[in-house]
């Protein structure tokens, strides 16, 4: 999933003075915040809901991740964040699992949470469903979790210089082959221009009797990941 989140902070930031550094368990709180703003939906009645579903997300696309990339702006603002997966590599935190766990148990504990988890984890069957329909897991080594950048790091290169990390760490992990998630409330374009190419789509039209989401169409793109460089014997790297 990717999209364009609501900014912490407008401040102008000279793109030399970002910074991009690993994933740390302390960054989930700030990652929950910018889906929030980002994706959430307003649910009537309490509004914790919408952030614990929020929270319910991240950790979903954090499960499984091998790799996190954050950016960061100079006073440690964030700019954006990538979340991926390599098919049979070590997941960072094993403890998310858990702590997914004791979310889904927090939404189950009212009704309206329980209502808002359902529709959640219809989302989530849907998005599985397109996968196995065109078996992109048995050629695709990798995936892209979650790419989330925010407004302050427009104009500043940060979603290309995360989707060049991106590249480059799935390249180094021999991945041929990767592919991702959107919908239509997300700058597809993006992925076109990358070379990405749409080969699932579900329109929400074809199927009123089980939207997805607020109603959003549906895809999966693919792409195709270039050999890292080899390194020669006198420890020059080769293109």
């Amino acid at each position: 999933m990717a999209a364009t989140a609501h900014a912490i902070s407008n401040a102008s930031t000279d793109r030399t003075a970002i910074t991009y550094r690993p994933i740390r368990r302390d960054d989930i709180d700030v990652i929950v915040e910018q889906f929030y703003l980002t994706w959430g939906v307003a649910e009537p009645g309490d509004p914790d809901i919408a952030r614990m579903t929020s929270r319910h997300f991240t950790l979903h696309y954090l499960e499984p991740a091998t790799r996190g990339d954050i950016a960061e702006g100079p006073d440690g603002t964030f700019m954006g964040v990538t979340l991926a997966r390599v098919a049979g590599r070590p997941v960072l935190f094993p403890e998310v699992s858990d702590e997914l766990a004791h979310v889904d148990a927090a939404l189950n504990a009212t009704a309206q949470g329980a209502d808002a988890l359902a529709r959640t984890n219809a989302w989530h069957r849907v998005e599985e469903r397109m996968e196995d329909d065109v078996a992109v897991n048995e050629r695709a080594g990798a995936e892209l979790e979650l790419f989330l950048v925010a407004p302050a790091a427009r104009g500043h290169g940060v979603g290309g210089t995360l989707w060049r990390r991106l590249l480059a760490y799935f390249a180094h992990q021999g991945v041929e082959r990767y592919y991702l998630h959107t919908d239509s409330s997300c700058d597809v374009g993006f992925y076109e221009h990358k070379g990405l190419t749409r080969t699932a789509e579900r329109l929400a039209a074809d199927h009123p009797e089980e939207p997805a989401g607020d109603g959003e169409d549906l895809f999966i793109y693919e792409g195709a990941v270039e050999a890292a460089p080899a390194a020669r014997e006198d420890g020059e790297v080769r293109a």
